[in-house]
């Protein structure tokens, strides 16, 4: 079914019955299938039906994903008639469109950029039938528009000719650029001594007044490594668990019950541990303090029922780019192959896939990996340590309780 045919077909019901295109363009330029010149030169049109007329022609222009957009514009300015036209062309592009699937990786200038331009694919419909039953009691509660903070420790070794990590800027700007449309506030040290790295972490974490605004922590670590540690951009070396353990449950209250996502960009290849032990930084790990509850005047004493801690680990989701004992891989202009493919697979499909979901696919497109005549091509996959104890979807553009099919 061509494309085009969802406007060509239904221009003159959509030309005659679209009372609000001022509207209808606004969503189209939050879409991104607008830019801000095309949803103005729209609203600046005094008749109606011109209006009309120029959003579909300016569509016609925009790829088959356009069909997508104005669907779901008419969704949200509620034109649900029309939205039921072009229903059935929207649900074929549902389907055949696969835009985490670039023809080689790392991807082509061409693709890359395609895919830089794109926004994350936010969940429009609540009664699409594209979306899960989302339990309360089998997902985690991810709501609101600031859903947690994400933390980026970013070391490029920019003095140091030898260690240089290239493409690192360009993982933490896409990657800034996801998760902002994921709802989450992103915090980035970069070229940080290891022991800092640490003091960094624990600060920000003490920062933190209101926990009950925190509902997601992620941790993206992107530096040299090597089995279970991570190098300083002083070139020291510190144990990869003092970095997670300062979110743990035992050392941070106002995380317990709630998710933690730590993606770890660095080879961990075998190298001499009784040498790396000797260099490794110390730290000793500080406890958050939790605050004292406000007391009220004349209340009779009750005892407090104690707050149930789970294991420390729990709620931990630990993602390696490459498996133990094996070397990841960065493009100096794309990125990391392993953190290129998170943005690229989040991007388009987190409107709608579990998170162990989504890592499958980024295996897919990280096993696809073809690298230079330097670094030939070499099969890597990333690597996933689960302690979730629940489903968890990043929910995009969904605030308030998750979506749910069939009420209880």
């Amino acid at each position: 079914m061509d494309w085009k045919k969802a406007f060509t077909k239904n221009r003159v019901e959509i030309v005659k019955d679209l009372a609000n295109p001022n509207d209808v363009a606004d969503c189209l330029f939050s879409d991104r299938a607008f830019t801000e010149e095309m949803r103005d030169g729209v609203q600046q049109e005094p008749e109606k039906e011109k209006k009309n007329r120029m959003i579909l022609d300016t569509l016609q222009s925009r790829g088959q994903r356009s069909v997508k957009s104005l669907y779901n514009a008419f969704q949200e300015t509620g034109n649900d008639h029309l939205a039921d036209l072009i229903l059935p062309y929207a649900q074929i592009i549902e389907q055949k469109e696969n835009l985490n699937d670039p023809k080689e990786w790392p991807p082509e200038k061409s693709e890359q950029k395609a895919m830089e331009e794109h926004g994350v694919f936010k969940i429009k419909d609540l009664k699409s039938p594209l979306l899960h039953d989302y339990n309360k009691e089998d997902v985690y509660r991810i709501c609101g528009e600031k859903r947690g903070k994400v933390f980026i420790l970013n070391n490029t070794f920019s003095n140091n000719a030898k260690w240089e990590r290239q493409g690192s800027d360009v993982d933490v700007q896409n990657l800034t650029d996801l998760f902002q449309e994921l709802h989450f506030e992103v915090v980035t040290k970069t070229d940080t001594p290891a022991k800092e790295m640490f003091e960094f972490l624990i600060k920000e974490r003490n920062k933190i007044e209101n926990w009950k605004d925190i509902q997601c922590i992620v941790l993206i670590i992107m530096s040299h490594g090597s089995s279970g540690y991570i190098y300083g951009n002083d070139g020291n070396p510190i144990k990869l668990t003092d970095l997670i353990d300062v979110f743990d449950s035992e050392h941070c209250l106002g995380l317990d019950d709630k998710p933690r996502l730590v993606f770890v960009q660095a080879c961990r290849g075998e190298t001499d541990q009784n040498k790396i032990a000797e260099l490794c930084v110390k730290v000793e790990n500080q406890k958050i303090q939790p605050k004292t509850c406000d007391e009220r005047d004349s209340e009779t004493f009750h005892e407090e029922k104690p707050i149930q801690i789970k294991h420390p680990s729990a709620d931990f989701f630990i993602v390696y780019a490459t498996p133990e004992g094996t070397s990841a891989f960065r493009h100096i202009e794309s990125g990391s192959w392993f953190l290129n493919a998170v943005v690229w697979t989040f991007k388009y499909h987190a409107k709608r896939e579990e998170l162990q979901h989504l890592l499958i696919r980024v295996n897919r497109l990280v096993a696809k990996g073809k690298g230079s005549a330097e670094y030939p091509q070499k099969l890597t996959v990333s690597e996933v340590k689960s302690n979730l104890r629940k489903k968890f979807y990043f929910f995009p553009g969904v605030y308030g309780d998750s979506p749910q099919i069939f009420k209880e």
